[in-house]
């Protein structure tokens, strides 16, 4: 069977990808979902957190700002919830077996690399809110 060059580095047959590729790319998909499920269920801890203060005796001038949180927290939830969703696409293209022309393959790995870069921003940007809302706690609490 004769083998189609996709960049320096792979040489695909025409109709599959190689096991081993499609290996690598559904581990960084499952990676990549794996971190959103963690920055879902904080996200989940920080929106509590604030229940429990509301519950709590406190300083009522720190309402504002706790609602400002919360709204930043909701926030992030949209944005999880986009990013599950381009997963979700994700997956379903790593499930496709036929891979012609690697016209497939490109766009698997466009994605990927566009799922890297939009979870590692949101991550960076999730962890100083998190940073944020505990250092006001602290001070404020």
């Amino acid at each position: 069977m004769k083998y189609i060059s996709f960049d320096n580095h792979t040489k695909l047959k025409p109709d599959r990808m190689p096991a081993l590729q499609l290996k690598q790319l559904q581990f960084e998909a499952d990676t990549g979902k794996r971190l959103l499920a963690f920055m879902m269920d904080e996200n989940v801890r920080m929106k509590n957190r604030i229940s429990e203060i509301l519950k709590a005796d406190f300083d009522k001038n720190l309402l504002d700002e706790l609602e400002n949180f919360h709204s930043r927290f909701i926030k992030e939830d949209e944005l999880i919830s986009l990013m599950r969703n381009d997963a979700a696409e994700m997956d379903k293209l790593l499930l496709r077996e036929i891979f012609k022309d690697g016209k497939v393959i490109r766009e698997v790995k466009i994605k990927l690399k566009k799922m890297r870069d939009n979870l590692l921003d949101a991550e960076r940007k999730f962890g100083k809110l998190k940073a944020e809302f505990n250092g006001y706690l602290s001070e404020n609490i």
